[in-house]
């Protein structure tokens, strides 16, 4: 075949989508072939095929089909592929344009289609090599000798934060920090988290905002160690390494101030949680643009009760839009504040497919959000949950509408400038009012808080394990004493949650919108690095 043959076969392909009443498995076949023309001969590509591919992701006919998300995503990987292949800029442009437009005016499957096609194109983001010794010997270490290590003569007995033992110093402008492996990780979780602090301080790095990065300190010549004589003791429910291993580091006074912080003393100001908010949504896109991505900003779950069966251990997958487990308890401590980012046991140096980085920066933005949903509730802890007559506690009005929407639209915005490197033009292709509007309704309503205890799981639990799980979602030991481990299923009230126990999210919209934000971050950066002229 000649290029006129196939360029006669373009325009056949396209002459069936743009038939009206094209049935579904037609318009299927009409699109895998035009896509794979579009892969092996580029260059006949015109203005008329990108239309036919917008035609069908428009049609919403093909909707009310079982199988309607495939077709849409083959129309839109053709899409991305004209992009990938063309080497005539405003074929890519025009091509690029029809799917962004498609982000903000398309919704379900054909939105959730063409979000992951952007998402897929291929960027070069390599993460640093952080190299992680091998650690024979860790030492053996008495508190006395930590404050030693720090010329610390007279100091405080040590408060106790999390899974950390905490003074202050310098005339309380910084803080000894001492950090505990938790009792199902290794030594090295802990490691990492030293080693990328040392790794990030280097001169290789800076930052055009504030961003105060921990100072790893080791103690007899290793930054990991064994804490010998606990010098305070642990509050129960802190379940800590055997062995006791840590790490020591110096931090900012503010180190564990919170952005969402529920008592009144240390609660941030609408000025002061908007700039806090805005900054670490910047901060999270430059080290994700630079191959280091923070994997838990706070800690997503789909379902934590069976997270010692399922594969996945319960984690939230964001492109799947199943029920958010327990999202104001996930908000209680964010691994981002006043000082910037923290917890960097959590970073990991990325290399890998686009697709997959498209889900790390969804599941980033989507932090972000909650975090902003739950600034709002954390004005009132105590209107949680269900009230005496048994219904949903309403704390819609603990929000200000006009205040999300600035903060939705900024931490998107500001999530793109650091990932992307420029502003981004225009407007959030999403209705800022619609969303929040629905945020509201969702996030400030407990209508979900029922968890189901399978009888697999309760069979997996020892007796005390079985025991110790009521007790702590509130059970009395007298009630606890009434159930039978692993005969029948039990319900208990653990949310609030944003959807039904084993249905899909509450909040769509927010899905739909996180995807739409990380698509364009991915978009966005493409572009620059392939058609920055």
């Amino acid at each position: 075949m000649n290029a006129r043959d196939f360029e006669r076969e373009r325009t056949t392909l396209e002459n069936a989508l743009n038939t009206k009443g094209l049935d579904f498995a037609a318009a299927y076949l009409a699109v895998g072939d035009l896509r794979e023309l579009i892969r092996t001969h580029t260059e006949i590509i015109s203005s008329e095929t990108i239309l036919a591919l917008e035609g069908v992701l428009k049609n919403s006919d093909f909707s009310r089909q079982t199988q309607s998300f495939f077709l849409y995503r083959e129309a839109a990987d053709a899409l991305t592929s004209i992009i990938v292949h063309t080497i005539a800029e405003p074929v890519a442009d025009q091509a690029i344009s029809v799917l962004e437009n498609l982000l903000g005016t398309t919704v379900g499957d054909p939105q959730r289609a063409v979000a992951g096609a952007l998402g897929s194109l291929p960027i070069s983001i390599h993460g640093p090599k952080v190299s992680e010794e091998t650690i024979e010997d860790i030492p053996r270490v008495k508190w006395q000798e930590i404050l030693e290590e720090k010329g610390i003569t007279k100091c405080n007995t040590p408060a106790v934060i999390g899974r950390s033992l905490v003074v202050s110093i310098d005339k309380e402008n910084r803080l000894l920090v001492v950090k505990f492996a938790c009792a199902g990780d290794s030594y090295r979780s802990i490691y990492r988290e030293a080693v990328w602090m040392e790794h990030l301080s280097s001169e290789a790095y800076s930052f055009a905002v504030r961003f105060n990065i921990p100072v790893a300190i080791k103690i007899d010549g290793s930054y990991v160690f064994r804490l010998e004589n606990m010098p305070v003791r642990m509050p129960d429910g802190i379940d800590l390494h055997p062995e006791s291993y840590a790490i020591c580091f110096i931090a900012h006074k503010d180190y564990f101030a919170y952005p969402n912080e529920h008592r009144t003393e240390r609660r941030l100001t609408m000025e002061g949680f908007r700039e806090v908010m805005f900054r670490n949504a910047w901060l999270l896109g430059k080290l994700t643009f630079l191959g280091i991505v923070h994997s838990a900003p706070i800690p997503l779950f789909h379902n934590r009760v069976q997270r010692e069966r399922r594969e996945d251990h319960g984690l939230y997958e964001w492109p799947r839009g199943g029920r958010l487990d327990r999202w104001l308890d996930s908000c209680c401590y964010p691994n981002f504040g006043i000082t910037g980012i923290r917890d960097f046991e959590h970073l990991i140096a990325f290399n890998g497919l686009s697709r997959n980085l498209y889900r790390h920066i969804g599941a980033q933005i989507f932090s972000l959000l909650l975090v902003a949903g739950s600034y709002f509730r954390n004005k009132d802890r105590e209107r949680v949950g269900l009230d005496r007559q048994g219904n949903p506690m309403d704390a819609r009005d603990l929000f200000d509408k006009q205040f999300l929407k600035e903060l939705v639209e900024g931490i998107s915005l500001n999530y793109y400038h650091g990932f992307v490197g420029t502003e981004f033009a225009g407007k959030v292709p999403f209705d800022l009012g619609e969303l929040t509007s629905r945020m509201i309704d969702e996030m400030g309503v407990d209508r979900h808080m029922e968890e189901v205890l399978r009888v697999v799981d309760q069979k997996q639990m020892s007796d005390e394990e079985f025991r110790k799980f009521l007790g702590e979602r509130g059970y009395s030991e007298d009630e606890t004493k009434g159930f039978k481990k692993g005969v029948e299923d039990i319900t208990i009230y653990t949310g609030p949650h944003l959807g039904g126990f084993n249905e899909r999210i509450s909040l769509p919209e927010l899905i739909e919108s996180v995807g739409t934000m990380a698509a364009l971050c991915i978009a966005g950066r493409y572009w620059r690095e392939n058609f920055s002229s």
